[in-house]
């Protein structure tokens, strides 16, 4: 890749490839295995299920697009209990996942989420996976938790997003060195585009003034302990 693209961008790559060559491959694997193995029921039976899972996912994308989670939720996790093997179960479970951080149900995505790292063996889809359950986890309030997913030592070309997420995690813990060292390794890629080079640097400015309000907040508190000190000492003298 010339440039770094987010996971969102390479959820729609991945998934106009499969619209393109996915239904394809996956029957031509299963030719292949049964012209081996010599079953044909078994082959008109899987191709069938092929296709059936690549109308069903068709389907599930037109309703995304709609906005219509709770029909995006049942058809995606009926095309992962009917189809788990094939490549469009793991496309499902991240749009059930989307789905349900739309809702604020994150609980329930991060399970679509974990659902994906166990069972997807491609690796981009893995990386996209993870960042996504980092982020359903803080915003439940795991913040241990994200940040074990954020801190994935193997992040390859997804380094800044995995980077930018572990930052937000340090920003709402409120430790905004934490934050700023994250943010900034995001920046330093090579991979960034300007316009989210941009966007990052907005959250370091954001931090410059969560440290700023933060430091005036604790001063204002210092100021009135130490005034009512003074009160109490001068009331003792006066007494």
């Amino acid at each position: 890749m010339s440039a770094y693209k987010t996971e969102d961008e390479q959820v729609e790559d991945i998934k106009r490839w499969w619209e393109q060559n996915g239904k394809l491959i996956i029957i031509l694997g299963i030719v292949a295995v049964a012209s081996t193995i010599g079953y044909k029921t078994w082959n008109d039976f899987k191709v069938s299920a092929a296709n059936n899972a690549s109308a069903q996912y068709d389907l599930m994308l037109k309703e995304l697009a709609a906005g219509n989670t709770d029909s995006v939720v049942q058809r995606a996790e009926s095309i992962v209990k009917k189809s788990a093997d094939l490549a469009y179960a793991a496309l499902a479970a991240l749009s059930a996942a989307k789905a349900y951080v739309d809702k604020g149900e994150y609980d329930q995505a991060a399970t679509q989420l974990k659902w994906v790292l166990a069972n997807s063996k491609d690796e981009k889809v893995q990386h996209i996976a993870r960042i996504r359950l980092a982020k359903a986890l803080s915003a439940a309030g795991n913040f241990s938790e994200a940040l074990t997913y954020a801190s994935h030592p193997q992040q390859g070309a997804f380094s800044s997003g995995y980077a930018v997420v572990k930052g937000d995690v340090y920003y709402k813990k409120g430790e905004f060195a934490s934050a700023k060292t994250a943010y900034q390794a995001a920046l330093d890629s090579s991979r960034l585009g300007p316009q989210l080079k941009s966007f990052i640097q907005l959250k370091l400015d954001d931090i410059g003034d969560a440290i700023v309000s933060t430091n005036a907040t604790m001063n204002d508190a210092t100021n009135v302990e130490t005034g009512s000190d003074t009160s109490d000492i001068k009331a003792g003298e006066a007494g």
